[in-house]
């Protein structure tokens, strides 16, 4: 059905090729390009005319994407399927910054006063699995940051 679908509607074919090339480029296009450059748009081929991806380049780096672009267009090609693209287009602007991730919270201690009342409420689960993972949860849930 979804096949059927994304034939109908080639902007939903699109759409879904972009997706998957944000959420892979770095392993995609490699650690030479990933930091310099980001994809903005995709156009695949359609009728026979080669298809371009638009992406968005750091200051400085366009000489560098216009020099390696079939290397890139080839890697590209790779990941979205034979000749989806035939050219890139460089638009200025920075890739969007990496923002470190934070650390998830502790969870609460066994021995600290809300895990032992946590644990007495699941004590009254007659499944011991779901019991566990109730307190597990509890705990967690219980030591995040308010």
């Amino acid at each position: 059905m979804l096949d059927g679908y994304m034939r109908k509607h080639p902007g939903a074919r699109r759409a879904r090729g972009l997706a998957a090339l944000k959420q892979d480029w770095a392993s995609v296009v490699g650690p030479d390009f990933k930091d310099i450059a980001w994809p903005e748009k995709f156009e695949p081929s359609r009728d026979g005319r080669p298809g371009a991806l638009a992406v968005r380049a750091a200051p400085g780096a366009a000489l560098l994407l216009q020099h390696d672009g079939p290397r890139l267009v080839e890697r590209i090609n790779g990941y979205l399927g034979a000749e989806a693209i035939a050219r890139i287009r460089i638009a200025p602007g920075a890739p969007p910054a990496k923002r470190p991730r934070p650390m998830p919270a502790r969870p609460l201690a066994v021995d600290d006063p809300q895990t032992k009342a946590i644990a007495g409420r699941a004590g009254a689960i007659e499944d011991d699995a779901l019991a566990a993972a109730l307190v597990r949860l509890g705990r967690a849930v219980g030591g995040q940051k308010k």
